[in-house]
């Protein structure tokens, strides 16, 4: 069973896995998934700008804390605690893939870099092109 952290439904989400893999048995992968910066071809010169946050320290020592938090409820034998950068929705699914899961548990929305909340679009697009069960949690 695979899932990804982030916002309050994915807490939600990692609640219902947990409950979920206690009956099954199933090991859990719980994945982060941090945007890379954004480089922008500005067109004159050859000049490009990078947008978007710069990873600190600071900042994956928050998400290895938070992943922690969320692991503490589950047998360290069968949970897995993953941070990845990319896109969410490319990296849920090509990490579920690499890693064989044979389910996902996503999160009904999530927050964007801005801090705004998306309206499923993550989770939309997991359940699209994941080619294995997926189970949204609102």
């Amino acid at each position: 069973m695979f899932l990804k952290l982030g916002s309050e439904t994915s807490r939600k989400a990692a609640r219902f896995a947990h409950d979920l893999a206690q009956q099954t048995q199933a090991r859990i992968t719980l994945l982060f998934v941090l945007e890379p910066p954004r480089v922008l071809n500005l067109g004159f010169l050859d000049s490009e700008l990078i947008a978007g946050p710069q990873r600190t320290p600071e900042e994956m020592d928050a998400v290895r804390r938070m992943l922690d938090e969320v692991a503490a409820d589950l047998p360290k034998a069968q949970v897995e605690k993953v941070v990845e950068i990319g896109r969410p929705a490319d990296t849920i699914v090509g990490m579920a893939d690499k890693l064989g899961a044979d389910h996902i548990v996503v999160g009904a929305r999530g927050l964007n870099p801005g801090g705004k909340w998306l309206l499923g679009s993550v989770s939309d697009r997991v359940v699209q092109h994941a080619g294995r069960p997926v189970t949204v949690v609102h």
